[in-house]
């Protein structure tokens, strides 16, 4: 059986600001950095054997935060990265209202059937995430691993795992820092957490 706790990334400005940040490489902001010194104090398990992360700075330094602790090095994973999103990437959520108001409803509504301009589709990062996923587990088979990504990407791999459609992918909160512990064991996947965020609490 290999465990897996997967987390989304520490608070950034752009987080605050409402702002697409995809592959842009934004860093955490001072508030992202303190959940991810909460996180590694309060960490849900005793021993991990693995940490992997996003190469984007806000995921690696968060990863790096939790890998301290653990005494162990980050191994990035470029497919770990957010989605592309395009055009929309530097634009806040309001202005992307009213600039492309077609692809901001279903963006929310109906993920599966957004085209943003330049931009990876939800069925296209689904993909790309639960191959990275897959891959590293086999690595690690009878192990405790950590992947530290971001808030869609996230989504997509419970998606995936949950077998739940994209369309209700928003249905799955994500908050900064937020922790998601599941199995793998013979090929199936055992969901014991979601979005816990009690590291912030103490």
């Amino acid at each position: 059986m290999t465990k897996i706790i997967l987390i989304r990334h520490g608070q950034t400005l752009w987080n605050v600001e409402r702002k697409i940040q995809g592959h842009s490489n934004v860093e955490l902001a001072p508030e992202g950095i303190a959940q991810a010194k909460l996180l590694a104090k309060n960490f849900p398990i005793e021993n991990i054997s693995a940490i992997y992360s996003s190469d984007l700075i806000r995921a690696k330094v968060t990863a790096e935060i939790v890998a301290e602790r653990f005494n162990l090095s980050v191994q990035t994973e470029k497919n770990l990265r957010e989605a592309n999103w395009g055009d929309w990437e530097g634009k806040k959520l309001a202005e992307i209202e009213k600039f492309d108001t077609i692809n901001y409803e279903r963006f929310f509504r109906n993920p599966e059937e957004v085209q943003i301009a330049n931009a990876e589709t939800f069925a296209q990062l689904k993909a790309r995430a639960f191959s990275a996923l897959k891959k590293i587990i086999a690595a690690h088979p009878d192990e405790n691993i950590v992947i530290v990504a971001h808030g869609a990407i996230n989504r997509t791999i419970l998606c995936s795992i949950l077998e739940i459609p994209l369309k209700n992918l928003w249905s799955l909160s994500q908050f900064n820092t937020a922790v998601n512990i599941f199995r793998y064991d013979d090929g199936f996947f055992t969901v014991e957490l979601i979005n816990g965020t009690a590291h912030l609490d103490r």
